[in-house]
């Protein structure tokens, strides 16, 4: 019988190995990780400064440094180590507004809820006329300039109404929602990394090059747009959202802080007072609009920076190594940027707070980096990467890249993960089983080898770095907060960042246990 036993128990042992690949898994670190997240959190504390105190942290402007400075102070007083304001490379200009309204006075009064474009210019004090509407298909690729010359010579002075996109109407489904376990199931059996039926809708079959060459062209096109606008000599453009419910999407009409393009005073309204405003005109019943609005366009240099923070790793031969853990730090200017992405710079931020007060001794060093920029091109990220890591365009390495191990990413909104996407890295598949296992009750166990898009991942990932988003539940983050005035605390939900930093934590610390750095896809 102990023969029998013995066999067992090294039959047992051979089991595991091969199933999880002879990860290691520290059961008593992953549970004091546990503890110091779950009952000691400060995750909401750090969202509601970033979001009600400096939200919105919009790109190059005095409101994003000051947000970096405040979470500077903060990760000083956690005792985290290196915590650096650093400037990039690149020129962007910010801009915020300061003052507008667009109200409706004829033939009564109404208040609409309106949001300006960004990187509009000021309106020349209070203007007020009948809207003349352009009812023309829009599109930043293709945009409409040969079937605008019948309007050439006709706007100037004009508060011009550009209908586009469908009619408000009711809905029936809830905005929000968590992924069942039919789909993640789907999902995770995927064998495509480009796949024709991705979960999300933040997936592209284009590289993150090629993305990045059609958003030049597609500034190009704005240009000639604004520039034909601006030319004609109209007052004001007004757009519909493209969400319903009053919410407005701020980021249409959207140019960049690269550039020196300053559009006519632009604004988004409310869908369904846009479709009352049109169908009053068509009665022959045109209202009359008085709008204003003050911006404000800054170049200062030092508010372009990215924000690290680390624990430096112990081991002597390891520590140059590093386990990164990345969110975009920048929102849009409507809403205070609490889903997008404060909610992802808590989650980062605490995972760090997590792993400092729980005491552990990470062999690799563990970083914390909060990116600028993302919503303007991933110019934070980019930055890194041409400083540490090699050309995005080329592929050549600097002569001597950091060593990075992982790079961990939050950039889904407040929706709890639920697993990883593997970017097409197979071999990673038994290596995130392992250290997933401890959260398979909260549901943190979907491995896909789907690629996920539109976020700094891809940056790293572009250039062979394991390099990770996260799949979180989507909540009412595509209807409801993104890019839009509702993107604010109240959307937040408490116990879901709660598990979010808990699970970043102990994943940045197995890894930065390792042997070996995790293999590369062209390994």
């Amino acid at each position: 019988m102990k023969i029998q036993k013995v066999f067992i128990v090294i039959f047992l042992g051979l089991l595991a190995s091969s199933l999880f690949g002879q990860e290691k898994f520290d059961r008593q670190i992953i549970s004091r990780i546990k503890e110091e997240g779950f009952q000691y959190s400060k995750v909401m504390e750090t969202l509601s400064w970033l979001s009600d105190v400096y939200g919105p942290r919009f790109t190059g402007t005095p409101a994003y440094r000051e947000a970096a400075e405040w979470a500077r102070q903060e990760m000083k007083k956690w005792g985290l180590q290196n915590i650096t304001l650093e400037p990039i490379d690149m020129k962007v200009r910010g801009w915020a507004a300061k003052s507008f309204s667009v109200e409706m006075i004829e033939p009564g009064f109404s208040p609409i809820n309106a949001w300006p474009a960004a990187y509009t210019q000021s309106t020349d004090g209070i203007i007020s006329g009948v809207p003349l509407f352009i009812k023309l298909k829009f599109s930043w690729q293709h945009p409409p300039l040969d079937s605008l010359e019948k309007y050439r010579g006709k706007l100037k002075g004009k508060i011009v109404f550009w209908a586009d996109g469908k009619p408000a109407k009711p809905h029936f489904e809830p905005f929000a929602m968590r992924w069942s376990d039919a789909e993640l199931s789907h999902t995770e059996q995927a064998i495509n990394p480009i796949a024709e039926e991705p979960l999300e809708p933040w997936t592209s079959k284009l590289s993150i090059v090629q993305r990045l060459e059609r958003k030049k062209r597609k500034i190009e096109k704005q240009k000639e747009l604004s520039e034909f606008f601006t030319r004609e000599g109209v007052a004001a453009l007004i757009f519909p959202s493209s969400a319903d419910h009053g919410t407005i999407h701020a980021e249409k009409y959207q140019f960049t802080g690269i550039d020196d393009v300053k559009a006519v005073p632009t604004f988004f309204i409310a869908k369904e007072q846009f479709g009352r405003i049109a169908r009053m005109v068509d009665k022959k019943v045109p209202p009359t609009i008085r709008l204003h609005l003050e911006t404000t366009f800054y170049h200062n240099p030092k508010n372009n920076i990215n924000i690290f923070a680390e624990i430096t790793g112990t081991d002597k031969k390891l520590a140059g190594e590093v386990v990164l853990l990345g969110a975009h730090f920048d929102s849009w200017h409507a809403g205070t940027g609490a889903t997008d992405n404060a909610s992802g710079a808590a989650v980062m931020m605490e995972a760090l707070r997590i792993l400092k007060n729980t005491g552990v001794r990470p062999r690799r060093t563990i970083r914390l980096a909060l990116w600028t920029g993302e919503e303007i091109g991933y110019i934070g990220s980019l930055d890194f990467l041409n400083k540490y890591v090699g050309n995005l365009n080329s592929g050549e390495l600097t002569d001597k890249p950091l060593k990075i191990s992982a790079y961990f990413n939050h950039d889904g909104g407040s929706g709890k993960i639920r697993g990883i996407y593997l970017q097409g890295n197979e071999a990673l598949r038994p290596v995130f089983e392992t250290y997933l296992a401890p959260f398979r009750y909260l549901g943190a166990n979907t491995l896909t080898i789907e690629n996920t898009s539109y976020t700094d991942h891809e940056i790293l990932d572009a250039l062979h770095v394991p390099a990770f988003q996260f799949i979180q539940d989507p909540l009412n983050y595509n209807d409801i907060t993104h890019h839009t005035n509702l993107d604010v605390y109240e959307y937040a939900i408490e116990d879901d960042l709660k598990i979010n930093a808990v699970i970043v934590a102990a994943l940045a610390y197995q890894v930065a246990m390792r042997d070996e750095m995790l293999p590369r896809k062209n390994d």
